[in-house]
Formats: structure tokens, C-alpha cells, sequence
């Protein structure tokens, strides 16, 4: 099969001839040792050449205008985005996509109504540029492309910051509701454009837990976000189109509803927030492709070689019996990590992911 033939068997709930692998590609010194060059700023081109030559089976890229990703060749140290929010690339960060919200746009209803909201239609041409260039590269050598936008929840308290967001929550409720109604339309149409270009899925990310829990009560998620990102799945998932979802944290308390409204995939099973491989299956498997679950924070930064293989192992031990599931870090590669465990990660999956002919 080939990788995109391969990420589609497993997507629709059938088994391919092994078992696919996904990665976000953010370190620099793994570019470098890969395809020879270290990127300027994060862009399609690179990434595609680099998932090819890893062996790779899916390349995800962002859509033009994504909040904290650097993908318009920004050099300065702090930048302020179309949302109006001014993101700080930290302190002897080397990796890719890792700035942070320090200066957010709202406080309250009143800079609301006073807003100008951003033109998803504005420089179309620039925001699908990077789609186009992988789509491209993609056909050349049949590489899947999933198509990255945001959720609801994480770019409307970014136009807020978290606590104040947080607050109104209780103090103007219906003022967060049109906020995600509004973030929700602008991400909705950014995936039906990528969708219009090719890609194989859209991946929205959109973080709903910390290390212990929900980062925010289950009843608020769902009185508050489950009906905006009901609403998006559906338009999405209309097209035919599998509607994967990207979360950070411990969300098992959320997951349920999350399922319910008709997400195809779930990446990355963050290992150190207790998302568990064996029950995620065991609860899971057979309804949605489970994707991730190597540790990205332990096991390939500190782990020996025979670390990493032996919990690929296990990963693909405990998830790809029946198929619906896709390997790959519980998060993403990264600058932290020697280049050697990303190497046997990837070759152990290819080893040992393969099904019984």
C-alpha cells in the first residue's frame, strides 16, 4: 500500500498492510540530519520533504493565519498575529510552532462589540499556500495530508487570556458562546478550503486538559463547546471528509461526549496526563482511530533506544489488533529528543506494525 492508501484503510475502520505513522515535525536538528537544512521558519515544503524521507505516512499542515505557528517567515522575537494577539517565542527554544500568547485583544463585552473579527476570505491565496505546496509534493509521492485548523475553544480564550476567559464563564456566559459561535464559523470555513484544495482529513487542535484533568468542568464543556464543535464536526464530516481531533491533557472526563458528537480520530493519547492506551481501546477501538501515545516528554528525550522500541512495542501491541489506530509521539519530535530515538521509533512501527498477510 501507500501511505496515503494505508491512512485511508485505517481511517474507515479497516487494516491496512501495517500500521501508519503520524508526526508533527517541530526540531531542527532533525531537519538538519534529515533532508540537509534547517528551515528559515515553519513551511510545507520542508515538512513534506522531511516526512518522506522519514518514512512518514502523514503530514500535517496548518492552514495559513494559525495563531502561534511561524509559518510567514517571522524572525523577531515577539509578532503580533490577525487576532491581535502578540505571541513571545521563549527563551533558548530551538523547535518550531512553540511561541506563547503574552498580550491578548478582549477583556470584556464591550472590546467585543468593538472588535474586528478576522476575514477568513482575506489573502485566501497566501493562507492555502502551504496546502497547495503539500498537496503537490503529496501526489508525487502518495503521502497523506491532513489539513490542521483550530476548535472553539482554544483561539476564543486566546482573545482573552485563560483566567479572564475563565471568569466569564460565570459573569457573561453568552458573551463565550458568541465568541466560540464566531471562532467556530472562521475555522469551519478554513477547513472546507482545505478540504476544496484535496487534503485526505482535517485535524483540529484544540487543548481541553492539563496533566491532572479537564481545564475546564465537564458540565461547562458541555453546555458551552460540545454544540459549536458538534456543529463543526458535522459541516466538516458532510464532505466526506474524517474530522480528527488534537488534544493535550488528561481528557477522559470529556471524551464521551467528544465521541458521541462523531470526531474519527483522536491523537495524541498524552501518556504523562494518564491517557492510557489499553483502556482508550478497550473503550474506544472500535469507534474512532486512536493516534499517538510514544512519550515525547520521558521515553524519546532520556530513554535508551531500547526504551523507545520496547514502548513502540507496546503501543502497537495493545492498539492495532483490529486496526484503527496510527503511531506516533504523544505529542510531537522535537529538539529535546536525539535524533537516534526518533529513528527507532520509526523503524520499529515499520518492523513490527506490519499485519499478517
Amino acid at each position: 500500500m501507500t501511505s496515503r492508501e494505508r491512512v485511508k484503510t485505517v481511517l474507515c475502520g479497516k487494516i491496512p498492510d501495517r500500521v501508519p505513522l503520524i508526526e508533527f515535525l517541530i526540531s531542527k536538528k532533525l531537519y538538519k540530519e534529515v533532508i540537509g537544512r534547517i528551515p528559515e521558519y515553519y513551511n510545507a515544503e520542508d515538512i513534506m520533504d522531511c516526512t518522506y524521507k522519514l518514512g512518514i505516512d502523514i503530514a500535517v499542515i496548518p492552514v495559513g493565519g494559525f495563531s502561534g505557528v511561524r509559518n510567514i517567515g517571522i524572525k523577531t522575537n515577539e509578532f503580533v498575529d490577525e487576532w491581535g494577539i502578540i505571541w513571545r517565542k521563549p527563551e533558548g527554544d530551538t523547535s518550531f510552532g512553540l511561541d506563547v500568547p503574552v498580550k491578548y485583544p478582549l477583556k470584556n463585552r464591550e472590546d467585543w462589540n468593538n472588535y474586528l473579527f478576522p476575514d477568513i476570505n482575506k489573502n485566501k491565496k497566501d493562507r492555502l499556500k502551504g496546502i497547495k505546496v503539500a498537496l503537490k509534493k503529496a501526489k508525487e509521492n502518495n503521502i497523506a495530508v491532513f489539513g490542521q485548523i483550530r476548535g472553539p475553544f482554544t483561539p476564543a480564550w486566546f482573545l482573552f487570556d485563560f483566567t479572564n476567559f475563565s471568569y466569564l464563564l460565570f459573569d457573561d456566559p453568552e458573551l463565550i458562546d458568541e465568541v466560540m459561535e464566531a471562532t467556530t464559523n472562521f475555522y469551519i470555513q478554513a477547513g472546507k478550503m482545505m478540504i476544496d484544495e484535496g487534503v485526505d482529513a482535517i485535524l483540529f487542535a484544540d487543548d481541553y486538559g492539563s496533566n491532572s484533568g479537564p481545564l475546564i468542568s465537564p458540565d461547562s464543556f458541555k453546555k458551552h463547546v460540545i454544540p459549536q464543535l458538534s456543529r463543526m464536526i458535522k459541516e466538516l464530516k458532510v464532505t466526506g471528509i474524517p474530522v480528527i481531533m488534537h488534544s493535550d491533557g488528561n481528557i477522559n472526563k470529556l471524551l464521551p461526549d467528544i465521541v458521541k458528537i462523531g470526531i474519527s480520530g483522536y491523537h495524541p493519547m498524552e501518556r504523562n496526563a494518564g491517557m492510557r492506551i489499553e483502556e482508550l481501546k478497550k473503550i474506544y477501538g472500535n469507534k474512532i482511530t486512536l493516534i499517538g501515545n510514544v512519550n515525547n516528554k520521558t521515553v524519546l528525550v532520556n530513554g535508551s533506544k531500547e526504551d523507545v522500541i520496547a514502548q513502540t512495542r507496546e503501543c502497537l501491541e495493545i492498539a492495532a489488533p483490529g486496526g484503527r489506530y496510527i503511531l506516533g509521539s504523544d505529542h510531537s519530535l522535537h529538539d529535546d529528543m536525539p535524533n537516534e530515538n526518533i529513528f527507532a521509533m520509526i523503524e520499529t512501527a515499520k518492523k513490527y506494525g506490519e499485519y499478517p498477510k
